[in-house]
């Protein structure tokens, strides 16, 4: 990670109060995600490895100083915005950053919840544009996101805008956007398995795959997907219980497939293009699959 600049710890910047003074606002794997509020100043959300993270600690807080890292090394609209990397008395990192309304997951869900159906076009294609944005800014800048998924989408104002978030286990890109190679092949790419593209799940068993930039246009795929459906993609929660039935080991076996539409989507000529474009991205041959910027000029933005 030689190209990205490393953040200052500053220490007396941003005072931050105790942990269960603070409103929590999202969590991740070992770190919370909560509000800082500041006098006469628009908020920040300030990201805090874990008291409880115990043994996994030394993990977490590689990966929140990864995360600052990139995030201090980027300046794009359609990213969330760096602003300052602070260590507290007790010697947890933290992560201060721009502040947005709410996750995609979230808003996923509750429309799931009130039974409003899929989300209308213009929603959808706002976020394809938005997140196509970052993602073309993003590996031009050499760099694999490495987890796209719509808890790492951060929505703002009404979908006014849309921003990538989350950068904790991206990786280096060559010039060619194949990942630098990496010793250890457990180590090559973390990701979430349920948006995982295919030659991403036979690179973590060792079996040779080709990883590219193409693995995140594979996940953005998916994030379509799921607002089309308001449903976890390849997964036991998926729309057609035919397709997925059972736990565990039935998810397991449709990870990094293409997921099925319901035909009154298919059927709706008012989602042809977002369902074009979804098939696309999901292709299983990762060649095959566009970049951000095809994507871009496909929805008529370049």
């Amino acid at each position: 990670m030689s190209n990205y600049s490393t953040p200052k710890v500053l220490r007396s910047t941003a005072k931050l109060p105790e942990t269960p003074a603070l409103e929590r606002i999202g969590y991740g794997t070992g770190v919370g995600v909560f509000n800082l509020q500041r006098k006469d100043q628009s908020p920040w959300a300030a990201k805090i490895i874990s008291r409880y993270a115990g043994r996994d600690r030394k993990q977490f807080s590689n990966r929140l100083q990864l995360e600052a890292k990139v995030l201090s090394s980027l300046n794009h609209p359609n990213i969330i915005g760096y602003r300052a990397f602070v260590k507290r008395p007790d010697g947890r990192e933290v992560l201060l950053m721009e502040q947005c309304e709410q996750s995609l997951i979230d808003l996923i869900e509750t429309r799931k919840e009130e039974n409003l159906g899929p989300y209308p076009v213009e929603y959808i294609t706002k976020v394809a544009v938005d997140i196509a944005k970052a993602l073309d800014y993003l590996h031009s800048s050499l760099i694999l996101h490495g987890d796209i998924k719509s808890g790492n989408i951060l929505v703002k104002n009404n979908f006014e805008i849309v921003k990538l978030c989350d950068f904790g286990v991206s990786l280096p890109l060559k010039f060619d956007g194949t990942l630098h190679k990496i010793k250890g092949c457990k180590a090559l790419y973390i990701g979430t398995p349920c948006w995982s593209a295919p030659e991403v799940l036979k690179g973590e068993e060792c079996m040779g795959a080709i990883i590219t930039s193409k693995a995140d246009i594979f996940s953005y795929g998916l994030v379509l997907w799921e607002m089309m459906t308001l449903s976890f993609p390849n997964s036991s929660t998926a729309i057609n219980e035919s397709y997925y039935t059972g736990f565990s080991e039935d998810m397991d076996a449709h990870l990094g497939e293409t997921p099925p539409l319901p035909d009154s989507l298919i059927s709706d000529p008012r989602y042809k293009q977002i369902i074009e474009l979804f098939n696309m991205c999901t292709m299983q041959d990762y060649k095959k699959r566009p970049t951000a910027k095809q994507i871009l000029r496909f929805m008529g933005i370049y």
